[in-house]
C-alpha cells in the first residue's frame, strides 16, 4: 500500500497522490489510474504473440517456425513496448520505484499462459554489472521477477544465481548484431550454485526484450552449469 497509516494519508491530502503515467489524480491506493489500465488491457489482448519468440505478429512478422536457434525453449511478453510501458519502466528503473516492478509483476502473472511455469523450478533476473547495482541500488528485473514469482503457485524465486562478468554498453541504442557481441560472455553463474541447478528448469526474467541477446547469454550461462529447459519472461517486447 502507499499510504497505510495515518501521517501517510494526511500526507495524500496535501500532496494527492497522481497516475504515474498521465499524472492525473488517482482516488484509489493504485500506481495507475482507470485509463492507463484499459490502456494495458488493450495492450495485451491486442497481441497475437509468437509461440517461440514472443513478438506480436500484428505488428512485426518473426520468422521462428522456419529458424529458430535461441537458446532457450520460448520468449513470452506480457505487452508491447508503447508509451505507456515507457512511463512505467523509466519509474522502475531510473525513478527509484522499485516496489512498482515488483508489483506489476505480481499484479500481472496471471496474464501469461499458465503453461509457461508448467514444469519449471525457479525463477531468476537478469543480473546488473556490480557498479551499475550499487549506482541505482537494486535490479529492477529482480523486483520484477520477485512479484512474478508472488504472483503465481509452485515457481519460487531464486536469487543470485546469475553474475554479470564485466560491463556492457547499455542495449537500448546498439543495432542487433552489436547488441550480441556487446553482451557475448558477459554472463556466468556463480560456482557454489552450479550443484543446485545441475538439471533444473529456470525462468529468466527481464524488464524489456528487443533482440533477446542479452537473455540468450544468460540462458547459455545456464545451459553450461547443467540446466535444463530455460524459458524468458519479460514485462513487454519491443
Amino acid at each position: 500500500m502507499r499510504f497505510p497509516g495515518p501521517i501517510e494519508t494526511a500526507l495524500g491530502l496535501l500532496y494527492p497522490r497522481i497516475c504515474i503515467v498521465c499524472q492525473n489524480n488517482l482516488t484509489t491506493d493504485t500506481w495507475l489510474c482507470g485509463s492507463c489500465i484499459e490502456k494495458l488491457a488493450l495492450n495485451h489482448a491486442g497481441r497475437d504473440a509468437c509461440p517461440l519468440c514472443g513478438q506480436n505478429r500484428r505488428v512485426r512478422r518473426c520468422t521462428c517456425e522456419y529458424h529458430w536457434q535461441q537458446p532457450f525453449e520460448a520468449a513470452y511478453s506480457l505487452f508491447d513496448f508503447d508509451d505507456t510501458i515507457q512511463s512505467i519502466v523509466h519509474e522502475f528503473k531510473y525513478g527509484g520505484i522499485k516496489r512498482l516492478a515488483f508489483d506489476m509483476g505480481k499484479t500481472y502473472a496471471g496474464l501469461f499462459p499458465s503453461q509457461v511455469f508448467e514444469g519449471m523450478d525457479a525463477i531468476t533476473a537478469v543480473p546488473l554489472f556490480f557498479f551499475r547495482f550499487l549506482k541505482r541500488g537494486y535490479n529492477q528485473a529482480e523486483y520484477f521477477a520477485k512479484g512474478l514469482a508472488a504472483g503465481v503457485n509452485g515457481v519460487g524465486y531464486l536469487p543470485d544465481i546469475l553474475f554479470r562478468k564485466r560491463h556492457t554498453k547499455t542495449q537500448t541504442k546498439l543495432s542487433r548484431s552489436r547488441r550480441l557481441t556487446n553482451v557475448a560472455g558477459a554472463f556466468t553463474v556463480f560456482p557454489g550454485k552450479k550443484k543446485l541447478l545441475r538439471g533444473k528448469n529456470i525462468i529468466i526474467v527481464d524488464d524489456i526484450i528487443t533482440t533477446a541477446a542479452t537473455t540468450a547469454e544468460c540462458a547459455r550461462a545456464l545451459m553450461d552449469a547443467g540446466c535444463g529447459k530455460i524459458r524468458v519472461l519479460s514485462l513487454a517486447r519491443d
